[in-house]
């Protein structure tokens, strides 16, 4: 009379412990690798394309045989990791992109490869609504990296002494050139569209960092919120916009928080 219980104890018993992990992984669809394209997209032997589902790798351009900052470490990695291998995909709510790509978790011999790319630093969040399962973990890994410094998360310091580093009242003078800004946010104010970030309270005069908020998605943390009375660094460009020096700031690994 007690076997049902108890069969259901165990079952129960391993779902906690993280047995039952690898028993739904055999359900996972199987695919083999023909080609990693980038940190984030690889193509399966029928031809698709898949797109890692909440993460995000620097571009490669192929045609100028270009990369942003990090692309062909992450690439790299990748390659080595699953080329001409078999991987499982697993699916969120939606299966596609508007590219025609499918959007998958893809998984190597159990170990879940979105989330160790954030953990080493070859990529940042981006989750895209409805396609959220795994939004807890992911922001924990990116968050992770970004105080180790790891991978990309070292674009700030590895720049700094490439580029000017510059204080915010002599933003003025670097219109139009890419720099290192470095102080305190003292402020800060979130729109319906915009997240200021302010180094002074004359804000409407002096460099303001500005995080359009269709781009929130990269980020682990609330910018407005965790980075008030933060010493930091960004790397961008300086515009003029309404007379007063901004710095647009579109990923996460722009800005370093020194403490």
């Amino acid at each position: 009379m007690l076997k049902k219980p108890l069969t259901a104890v165990i079952l129960i018993a391993l779902i906690i412990s993280g047995s039952y992990y690898y028993l739904t992984e055999e359900s996972l669809e199987e695919v083999y690798i023909n080609h990693v394209i980038d940190g984030d997209t690889i193509r399966i032997a029928n031809g698709e394309s898949v797109r890692f589902i909440g993460i995000d790798t620097p571009e490669i351009d192929w045609d100028n045989n270009e990369a942003e900052y990090y692309g062909w470490e992450a690439r790299d990695y990748l390659q080595q990791k699953i080329q001409a291998k078999n991987v499982r995909l697993k699916y969120d709510q939606e299966k596609e992109d508007h590219y025609g790509r499918l959007l998958a978790y893809v998984y190597l011999n159990g170990l879940h490869l979105n989330q160790v790319l954030l953990e080493n630093g070859y990529a940042t969040l981006m989750i895209v609504e409805p396609n959220n399962k795994y939004e807890t973990e992911f922001k924990k890994a990116a968050e992770e990296a970004r105080r180790a410094q790891k991978g990309l998360w070292n674009k700030v310091e590895e720049f700094s002494s490439k580029l000017p580093l510059l204080d915010y009242q002599t933003a003025q003078l670097f219109i139009g050139e890419k720099v290192i800004v470095e102080g305190e946010i003292v402020n800060t104010a979130k729109t319906d569209a915009v997240t200021y970030l302010n180094f002074s309270d004359d804000y409407h005069n002096t460099l303001s960092i500005v995080i359009f908020n269709r781009n929130l998605n990269k980020f682990a943390y609330e910018p407005d919120q965790y980075l008030k009375d933060k010493r930091i660094r960004v790397l961008g460009t300086i515009e003029i916009y309404q007379s007063a020096p901004q710095i647009i700031v579109s990923d996460p690994h722009y800005i370093m928080v020194e403490y």
